[in-house]
């Protein structure tokens, strides 16, 4: 495959003893309370055989991860301006991470100056224009976290869903952003198995300040840097500006490991495009190798017959996969909601399911894509290619999107009128199952139907067992390609019992696009 080829990976890197690694690691996990729950840690527990084999041989070992969306701050003014960046420092700590002002930064003006209006320091805000730079965040960010809270309750309280859209990027100001809890969890996991050695954690409160933390560190100690993205260099449409992070995080460390598969795909980072470029190496981690292995497995001379399971909800997210691995396939199967639109187009009633027919949106290059004719298209084109395309021939169905000890469970396809689709039925579980088991590959993207709901997860978790027993029983070469796909896995506890369960839903969907992606690109090749 020339588009994916093997990595260096952090076994080249010798000797480790007293040397400093770099680690960029994806802890972006759910963190509630400022604690994080045992079924959210899957990331955190991924990179820990990386960083025991660097400290176990004595390396210093200095993990880099974001967290979230925030919208952070220029390195080159905040380095400048000690006070500036200090003050900025003292939020992110005072606030652990909550919130409150980067969700006060994404308003807009009017609104900002309303807020501050219902405050304490409403005689100074009254003076403040609306216009972006006056200084209505700095006056909000001086306010007690206790005011902050009520004055963001407030504001949504109130009517103002116009201002919603812009804080799209942003779950909202109760989303914890401090990678501090992360540190403290880390450290349990790593002296959790006696058999190595105790490992101390340490956390920086400011990643691009840690040089003295740094010049501290003894050999088999870890340092987790603060979220990266609290300066907006990280990600920056800016070269100049992700380079200058970069040079200065390359001053911490002899080598470069990247482990963070799902940030991948992103060619505006700092992290896993820039520094292996200004490091002048780089190499994957134990979980990328495993992430690039598995797809050259699969991609490559794949064993025939070969079986893709594509589900989720748009058509416009998928069709790009859909038509790229036509000419790799012998079997498709369509699921969840994303079926609702091709057996639309296809003359079946669907009622009130979700579906894309009728509608359009506008592609990578700017034109504007009719969901039904790429549809309608993609089917013709998948006969031509001799693929046999397997929608639902029954499902399970309710008038609302609801749990129900009585769900409907239709006769044919079609869904009458007042119901929408929520999971796949009983007979095309059963052909479902047939196809897997005829298959020597398999891929899987996108659950059946609402598998959160435990009324509408059988579908999904039925697939997930399926493809478990094949790969136990006879070898079958399977893949369960991220997301939401991966979290049913392993909610029915099947998801150890496939070859690989990758790590990044966006990111699997670029590789089996037979994408290159930026951050493997930047490493070192084997």
């Amino acid at each position: 495959m020339s588009f994916l080829k093997h990595k260096r990976s952090v076994d080249d890197i010798w000797p480790v003893r007293g040397k400093r690694v770099l680690v960029r690691v994806d802890f972006n996990v759910e963190i509630t309370n400022g604690a994080i729950g045992k079924s959210k840690d899957q990331r955190i527990r991924a990179a820990i055989p990386t960083i025991r084999r660097i400290t176990d041989q004595g390396g210093i070992c200095i993990l880099m991860s974001h967290m979230g969306r925030p919208t952070g701050h220029k390195y080159s003014v905040l380095k400048c301006d000690d006070a500036k960046r200090q003050r900025y420092l003292d939020i992110w700590k005072e606030e652990r991470g909550a919130g409150y002002t980067v969700y006060f930064s994404l308003l807009s003006g009017d609104c900002k100056k309303k807020i501050l209006l219902w405050s304490s320091v409403a005689s100074d805000a009254a003076d403040l224009s609306d216009v972006e730079g006056a200084g209505k965040t700095d006056l909000f960010a001086s306010l007690s976290n206790d005011e902050k809270k009520m004055l963001l309750k407030r504001f949504q309280n109130d009517d103002h869903n116009a201002a919603f859209p812009q804080l799209r990027q942003y779950d909202g100001f109760h989303d914890e952003l401090t990678l501090m809890p992360v540190a403290a969890h880390l450290y349990e996991l790593l002296n959790a198995d006696q058999s190595h050695p105790p490992v101390e954690v340490h956390f920086a409160e400011d990643c691009m300040n840690a040089g003295d933390m740094v010049a501290s560190l003894l050999p088999g100690q870890v340092l987790l840097l603060e979220n990266l993205r609290f300066y907006s260099d990280e990600n920056s449409r800016i070269e100049s500006e992700r380079i200058m992070m970069a040079q200065h995080l390359a001053s911490y460390g002899d080598f470069f490991v990247s482990d963070a598969f799902g940030t991948l795909h992103r060619r505006n980072s700092a992290t896993t495009v820039e520094l292996p470029a200004v490091m002048g190496h780089g190499c994957c981690g134990y979980l990328l190798k495993k992430e690039i292995e598995s797809y050259v497995d699969l991609l490559g001379d794949t064993p025939r017959p070969m079986l893709a399971i594509v589900g989720g909800a748009k058509v416009a997210d998928k069709i790009s996969l859909l038509e790229h691995i036509l000419q790799k396939i012998d079997t498709l199967i369509i699921g969840g909601a994303l079926s609702f639109t091709f057996l639309k187009v296809a003359g079946y009633e669907i009622a009130n399911s979700f579906h894309e027919s009728g509608q359009s949106f506008i592609d990578k290059y700017g034109e504007k894509r009719n969901i039904d004719e790429l549809a309608q298209n993609f089917l013709i084109r998948a006969k031509a290619c001799n693929v046999q395309v397997l929608l639902p021939v029954d499902h399970v169905c309710h008038t609302v999107c609801e749990a129900s000890d009585s769900p409907l469970i239709t006769e044919t396809a079609h869904i009458p009128n007042g119901y929408m689709g929520l999971d796949i039925g009983p007979r095309r579980i059963e052909l479902y199952r047939k196809s897997i088991s005829q298959s020597r590959a398999v891929v899987w993207n996108g659950p059946m139907g609402v598998f959160e709901l435990p009324t509408y997860a059988t579908g999904s978790f039925s697939i997930a067992k399926e493809i478990g027993d094949r790969t136990q029983e006879v070898g079958l070469i399977s893949i369960i390609g991220g997301g939401s796909s991966t979290d049913a896995a392993r909610m029915c506890g099947h998801a150890s019992r496939v070859c690989h369960v990758s790590s990044g839903g966006a990111v699997s969907l670029d590789l089996l696009e037979e994408k290159v992606l930026p951050g493997i690109d930047a490493l070192d090749d084997l």
